[in-house]
């Protein structure tokens, strides 16, 4: 009986690790801490729907208002249905962003035609 209860538990913990595993592969990792949000700004955002429905067109600015480049930055774009689930995390690159200026990015997601709102928000930086 003991060797029988150790298999199931073993079996249980592997179905854990294995499903959490797989909802952050899904949703992807989570953006960076506030510090590093707080360097680069999103100014605007916007998003539009193709004309057959299946992609968004993701586009806006965001702004650089230090004193030294990034030679990458990634956004993130978070889409959440009227329950507020999280639909899906998709990134965006913007590419080298340029002390005290402001860049223009523009990226296309497939839609899930489940989105009620999304947020866009700072995921990595490089210098």
């Amino acid at each position: 009986m003991g060797e029988k209860a150790g298999q199931w538990s073993a079996l249980a913990v592997c179905l854990i690790v294995l499903g959490l595993g797989v909802s952050g592969f899904e949703l992807g990792p989570e953006p960076t801490s506030q510090a590093g949000r707080e360097k680069i700004e999103v100014v605007n955002w916007n998003w539009k729907q193709s004309v057959n429905g299946r992609i968004l067109a993701i586009f806006g600015s965001v702004r650089n208002p230090t004193s030294k480049p990034f030679d990458q930055v990634i956004l993130e774009l978070r889409t959440e249905d009227d329950q507020k689930k999280v639909l899906a995390r998709h990134a965006i690159n913007v590419g080298r962003v340029d002390a005290k200026t402001e860049k223009a990015f523009r990226e296309d997601v497939p839609r899930t035609g489940q989105e009620a709102m999304g947020f866009v928000e700072v995921r990595s930086l490089i210098k």
